[in-house]
């Protein structure tokens, strides 16, 4: 998995044309953000095939089968080893395009613009420079 050329105009693109689009379980939650904003920036998708659901339920489902019972963290750090070009980073080099999850009540997926992190709820991106950050990856290019 590598960078375009073009990645952060396909970056960009994607953070003006979704500021506004509510959470959806299985389109636009969490994973399914983070995974839009790799593969705009990328051309491949990270998520393997079967990590699909529609409702809250499905969605925790997977992520426990996935994350071999470990959460999210665990999940996404199991489907990274599935591709090449992807490392993990200390969260204080955090730049654009990385992307992560940080804790709330539970485990969320992000993607870094630079400056914030971006998510996902019920009115749309979610802006957000003041969470608690487990793990961060970046892509190469």
């Amino acid at each position: 998995m590598k960078k375009k050329a073009n990645w952060e105009i396909e970056f960009d693109t994607l953070v003006n044309r979704n500021l506004f689009r509510p959470f959806e379980w299985g389109k636009w939650d969490c994973v399914h953000l983070t995974n839009t904003f790799i593969k705009a920036m990328t051309d491949e998708d990270l998520l393997p095939k079967e990590w699909s659901w529609k409702t809250k339920e499905e969605a925790m489902q997977n992520i426990f089968k996935h994350g071999k019972g470990k959460g999210l963290t665990e999940a996404i750090q199991n489907a990274i080893l599935l591709k090449e070009g992807i490392e993990p980073i200390e969260k204080q080099y955090m730049s654009k395009g990385d992307f992560g999850v940080h804790k709330e009540e539970t485990e969320l997926a992000f993607v870094f613009d630079g400056y914030n992190t971006l998510g996902v709820d019920v009115n749309g991106l979610v802006i957000d420079n003041d969470v608690d950050i487990l793990k961060v990856w970046r892509i190469h290019g």
